[in-house]
This record gives structure tokens, C-alpha cells and sequence, in this order.
């Protein structure tokens, strides 16, 4: 059986290879197309800063939360801090046919953080700032589960009093939401991620509030998200550190026993 598994990540790998070589080729074509023209240079400068600035706003999102964190922990004890780093991925063919939510993902894995490993971490997917799905690494292969597939769950605030919920699948063309607690939710309230989950960063735009449904015991909603399933091509993948609790000096001084340093000369005192 484990023969037969490796023979199949073998075949699977090659068969990646051969689209994105087919994908480069295609790029290359049309790069070279649009040389001929006046544009070409202006073309690809844009291009460049397109994703430049992509980037930039995850990165800067990213400033934007650690800076409220270090602000709350002003006169506290600790703090929870996880750096993040941000790797571009390309969506190269659909992982079975008919299913436009999965994908295979095309990214450098040797970039990533090495803290864990990677076939144990769940990674965040955002397209145009927004956040599109999951990916998980498979046999050395990166599967990406977009907005809508029953696989993609990440935790989300709702709203001005970021009431928590769960992505949890879809519902007529939208987002499904559950297990928010029964609170007053509106249509129009805005969806963002959490980052509790450690997938997302905090306030990564979701969608967008269509319908509040009541259940048993908990609230559902439907979330018309922001980022389009059509179009796919080049996504950012959030990689993220396992957030750790830092604990301020005068903390770390006052947790050690006064008495530590005086036991072993009582010790030797008694024994005379």
C-alpha cells in the first residue's frame, strides 16, 4: 500500500510539473507578445507593483495588529505575539473536475516556516485582500479548499461588536456562517477573519452580510464574500508562527520563590 502511495505522489508530481510548465510556457508567450508594443515595459512594471502592493497591505494589516497587541499589554502581565510571513502562490488546475473550490496550488514550500510541520498546519489563502480559502500540504503537494468547500473553516468576527462564527461551507451562492451566539446581526454587517484560529491574520475582509438565520440554540448567516472564484491565477498564502506567550520581566521576577536562594544555605545550616 505504501508502494502504491508513493508511485501515485510520483505520478501526481509529475503530472504538476507538466502544467506548470504548460502555465510558463503560456506566461512566456504572452510576455513575449506583449514586447512588440510600446506598453510591454509599462506593462510589467504594473504588474509588479500589483503584487508589490498586495503584499504591502497584508504586511501592513499585519503591522496593525501587533501594534494594538503591544498597546493592550501596557501595564499587563503578558502578551501573545507570532510573527507572519507572506509566499505567492499560483492556482494551477482544479483538483477534480467539476469542483471549481478545490485547487492545487503552485508555491515554494522550502520558504516556509519550519517550526512545524507543514502536513500539521492549516495556511490562510487571500485574494485581492481578501480572504478566499485553505490550503494544506499533502505528499508535498499544496491543496487549497476556496470559500464554499465543506473543508474550508476558519474563525470570523461579524459585525461593529465582532460577534464570533464559523466558516463552515455554502449556501445559495454565499458563505455559510454557524455557530454564532444569539446577538443582534444585521444585514449589511461587515465579515471579517478573527485570526483566533491561527490561519488568518485579524481583520482580513470576508464579505458581507445577505441573510440571519435562526437554529437550534446558535445563529447561521449568509456571507456574500468579497473575493471571486473566477479568474484564479496568483494568490498569497499566510504563513503563520505558532503565536507564543511572552511574559514581561517584572513578571518572570516575580513568579521565581523569594525564598529560592536562601534554601540551600538553610539547608547546609541544619545539617550542622
Amino acid at each position: 500500500m505504501e508502494v502504491d502511495r508513493g508511485i501515485q505522489a510520483k505520478i501526481l508530481g509529475v503530472s504538476d510539473y507538466i502544467k506548470t510548465f504548460f502555465l510558463n510556457t503560456g506566461e512566456s508567450i504572452a510576455d513575449t507578445y506583449n514586447r512588440h508594443f510600446d506598453q510591454a515595459a509599462q506593462i510589467e512594471s504594473l504588474n509588479q507593483k500589483l503584487q508589490d502592493y498586495d503584499k504591502l497591505s497584508l504586511e501592513n494589516q499585519n503591522l496593525k495588529n501587533e501594534l494594538v497587541k503591544y498597546q493592550k499589554i501596557v501595564g499587563q502581565d503578558g502578551f501573545i505575539h507570532g510573527l507572519s510571513d507572506f509566499h505567492l502562490a499560483r492556482i494551477i488546475s482544479f483538483a477534480t473536475l467539476g469542483e471549481k473550490d478545490r485547487v492545487w496550488l503552485d508555491t515554494n514550500l522550502s520558504n516556509y516556516r519550519k517550526s512545524e510541520a507543514l502536513e500539521d498546519r492549516i495556511f490562510g489563502i487571500v485574494k485581492d485582500n481578501a480572504a478566499l480559502g485553505v490550503a494544506v500540504v499533502q505528499n508535498g503537494r499544496v491543496e487549497g479548499f476556496l470559500n464554499g468547500n465543506a473543508n474550508c473553516n476558519y474563525d470570523v468576527y461579524i459585525g461593529q461588536n465582532r460577534v464570533m462564527g464559523i466558516v463552515s461551507g455554502s449556501s445559495g451562492g454565499n458563505l455559510l456562517v454557524d455557530y454564532i451566539p444569539w446577538t443582534e446581526i444585521h444585514k449589511g454587517d461587515r465579515v471579517f477573519t478573527s485570526g483566533l484560529d491561527g490561519i488568518f491574520l485579524e481583520n482580513i475582509p470576508v464579505g458581507v452580510v445577505e441573510n440571519v438565520r435562526e437554529n437550534y440554540g446558535y445563529l447561521s448567516v449568509e456571507v456574500k464574500p468579497y473575493a471571486s472564484l473566477g479568474e484564479l491565477s496568483y494568490v498569497w498564502i499566510i504563513d503563520r508562527e505558532t503565536p507564543q506567550l511572552h511574559l514581561l520581566q517584572d513578571e518572570i521576577h516575580s513568579n521565581q520563590p523569594q525564598d529560592s536562594q536562601k534554601e540551600p544555605q538553610e539547608n547546609i545550616e541544619s545539617n550542622m
